[in-house]
């Protein structure tokens, strides 16, 4: 059991420090304005308003979301599932989270670079900081897997006091 929760420790520090490279890479196509840098907008025009608003209420929808929908979908699910499915249901949720996440790095970090205004920054800076809460560690997967087996023998003496 332990060669598989290292296997799987390795892929969510893979899949975590892809998502960290896309949002560098996004930033240094930017840098080299392979990305065009301040599109021109003219003043008091619309456009720029509804993306910094598209920006803020992806950040305040995503991070939450995926800081919570994590551990509501996990510990629902597990009663009904092995350890290897656990495990499975595990990993997929990290890398929703971790999508959710990113889709939020990579809208402000474009609103930057495209209207070069600072509240794109500020929000790919809020959905940067929600992926440390994301750093998966194997004492969290092992205390997954401990509810889980909790959960397990609750249901066996609730099974065998209902006899």
């Amino acid at each position: 059991m332990d060669r598989i929760i290292n296997t799987l420790m390795r892929n969510l520090y893979i899949e975590l420090g892809a998502t960290w490279a896309i949002v560098v890479l996004t930033c240094i196509l930017g840098e080299l304005e392979v990305i065009p840098n301040g599109v021109w907008v003219p003043k008091g025009h619309q456009f720029e308003f509804y993306v910094e608003v598209v920006n803020v209420l992806a950040v305040i929808v995503c991070v939450p979301l995926s800081l919570k929908l994590f551990s509501l979908n996990t510990q629902r699910c597990l009663r009904r599932m092995d350890k290897d499915e656990a495990l499975a249901s595990y990993h997929l949720w990290s890398i929703v989270r971790l999508a959710l996440l990113l889709v939020c790095m990579e809208i402000g970090v474009l609103t930057y670079y495209l209207l070069l205004d600072d509240k794109g920054l500020l929000c790919a800076g809020i959905a940067l900081i929600a992926t440390f809460f994301c750093v998966p560690s194997t004492s969290k997967v092992k205390a997954f897997l401990a509810s889980k087996e909790d959960e397990q023998l609750e249901d066996m003496s609730a099974d065998g006091k209902e006899s």
